[in-house]
């Protein structure tokens, strides 16, 4: 089902802290659906607890059925390094037209969490 969604990436809690010596992270999210453009949040310095409340458009078409998104501490000319990532599934939000949850960033194997993200979702068809 082709639609517009709306993607609010709200905070994240529990950040894995990436800036062992330096600090805590500098965090920032990239969104994006399945073969498509990424959009990403403005960073966040020194925390593992950032709020960005920053809100997205996509243009979903019937092929797209995920949401995927990508935590990453910004370490400047020395690159990034990655926090975590999750994929949502968007069949749910298709048919209910929302989605308002925290989503875990999964650690190797999904047994422990590198962190959540509170993501908000609304989707027109």
């Amino acid at each position: 089902m082709a639609g517009q969604l709306s993607v609010t990436i709200v905070e994240a809690k529990e950040l894995h802290d990436e800036d062992t010596f330096t600090g805590s992270n500098d965090a920032y999210v990239e969104v994006y659906l399945d073969d498509d453009y990424k959009q990403r949040t403005a960073t966040i310095s020194n925390s593992t607890t950032p709020q960005w409340n920053e809100t997205f458009q996509f243009r979903v078409e019937a092929n797209q059925d995920h949401l995927h998104i990508k935590v990453y501490d910004d370490d400047g000319a020395a690159g990034r390094d990655s926090i975590g990532s999750a994929k949502i599934k968007l069949n749910t939000v298709k048919q209910s037209g929302s989605f308002d949850d925290w989503v875990k960033l999964p650690k190797l194997m999904g047994l422990k969490s590198n962190g959540q993200v509170h993501v908000r979702m609304t989707f027109r068809a």
